[in-house]
């Protein structure tokens, strides 16, 4: 009996991760489709939807295989699939718009409060305010030091980009945050010197920095949660 049990919860929860895996990658496509679409329309930058697609369900997947069931889960696509549509953009064009980091923003925010809310109530509100606050005003705050120093270098787009990625990195405290645009940096030198080894680019050339402040960020982030469904 005890081992039948366990073979029917066991059967149960292997279902149910298949049918939430099936959901995500749907969500994903469907994301994708979006992004590209949106990209095109609201910011005259043609992205490859097919491209776009693929970035939206792997990283959708790998944040709900992480997560789980969390209410967490919702905030986290959002902002996996703001990162996808900003670092294509910024690829295409060496621009972050400003009117997209402002509406991704705005819906962070909103997403994460009512998560806050659903998982621990007007406390686990309040200390989300806090965290997040903190956080984007961290992740602000250091890249507009590096903004100074570079000169400019750095784009201002990177600077907005790093308070709203503060905003999620926040709520693991700021040693998150740092070591969320540490990693972004880490990523960008890497890819910087395979530019320059394997593909002769010099020095000087034009880098996107955003796609790397993204994905190291995603990176922490994933790293930092505890593991989900198991399946």
């Amino acid at each position: 009996m005890i081992g039948t049990a366990h073979s029917t919860a066991l059967t149960t929860t292997l279902g149910v991760g298949a049918v939430t895996l099936a959901a995500v990658v749907l969500g994903g496509a469907a994301a994708g489709m979006v992004a590209a679409r949106c990209a095109q329309r609201c910011f005259g930058v043609r992205l490859h939807r097919a491209a776009a697609i693929a970035w939206c369900v792997a990283v959708g997947t790998a944040l709900v295989m992480r997560a789980g069931s969390s209410a967490y889960v919702a905030p986290l696509l959002a902002f996996g699939w703001a990162g996808v549509v900003i670092s294509g953009i910024d690829l295409r064009t060496h621009l972050i718009p400003t009117r997209l980091l402002r509406v991704t923003t705005v819906l962070a925010i909103g997403l994460l409060c009512a998560a806050a809310a659903a998982e621990d109530g007007l406390a686990g509100l309040g200390g989300t305010v806090v965290a997040t606050s903190i956080g984007g005003m961290v992740g602000w705050g250091l890249m507009h030091v590096i903004w100074r120093a570079s000169r400019g270098s750095l784009g201002y787009g990177d600077v907005r980009l790093g308070g709203y990625l503060g905003l999620h990195l926040g709520l693991g405290g700021i040693m998150t945050v740092l070591a969320g645009l540490l990693a972004g940096f880490a990523l960008a030198a890497l890819a910087g010197a395979i530019g320059i080894v394997a593909l002769g680019r010099s020095t000087d050339h034009r880098f996107a920095l955003g796609p790397s402040l993204v994905a190291g960020a995603l990176a922490v982030i994933w790293w930092s949660m505890p593991t989900g469904l198991s399946v």
